[in-house]
């Protein structure tokens, strides 16, 4: 009888849990990998992660009050952290033009164009469920990408030219998603199977 209580009050804390979390991103229906898709295309989200550690040129400084005016690049050697806004992301022409190249570069034929339009429209800006949508879609944004770029980006470096970002980083963002991703999954089948298979032998 008691482990039968154990198991039925486990079952119970899993799906009050699950209902008391609060999230500020945007609505999604079931858990993590049963209808809910963490980073879907992941070549997208690694390219976003990579990118956006980078200070862009509309990017803000915490304390700026009696300095002298410095670009992003000269904040950055000073050691100053920034922050960027979701308008920010979705306006700031470098930015969208580095990451619709990225996506041309690592997103395969098996990611579609209209996929990949419906990812930047949702993802470009960051995954608040109220942000600006971008300024240029992801066919605008790689048009005015007219040569490959020359420069790769310094993972946290500023942003300051269309850029290329470096194999390592990407990988190792793609890499670290879909890990976190498959574990993600297996604590929610497993969170939501143990105590009903408890609550069921007990």
């Amino acid at each position: 009888m008691a482990k039968m209580f154990c198991a039925i009050a486990l079952l119970l804390l899993h799906i009050f849990s699950a209902q008391c979390m609060v999230s500020t991103g945007r609505y999604g229906h079931g858990f993590i990998g049963y209808g809910i898709n963490m980073y879907d295309p992941n070549c997208a989200y690694s390219c976003r992660a990579v990118i956006s550690d980078s200070a862009l040129n509309c990017s803000t400084y915490a304390d700026m009050s009696g300095m002298t005016a410095m670009n992003a690049t000269e904040m950055a050697a000073e050691g100053m952290t920034a922050s960027t806004s979701a308008e920010c992301y979705a306006t700031d022409d470098i930015f969208l033009q580095t990451l619709a190249y990225c996506l041309y570069i690592r997103c395969d034929d098996t990611v579609s164009i209209p996929g990949r339009e419906s990812w930047w429209y949702a993802n470009v800006a960051g995954r608040a469920s109220d942000q600006p949508g971008p300024k240029w879609s992801y066919q605008e944004s790689l048009a005015k990408v007219t040569s490959p770029p020359t420069e790769t980006l310094v993972n946290g470096d500023p942003l300051n030219t269309t850029s290329m970002i470096y194999d390592s980083d990407y990988i190792q963002n793609w890499n670290a998603q879909q890990v976190f991703e498959k574990q993600e999954i297996i604590h929610e089948r497993y969170g939501s199977v143990l105590p009903l298979f408890l609550v069921i032998n007990y």
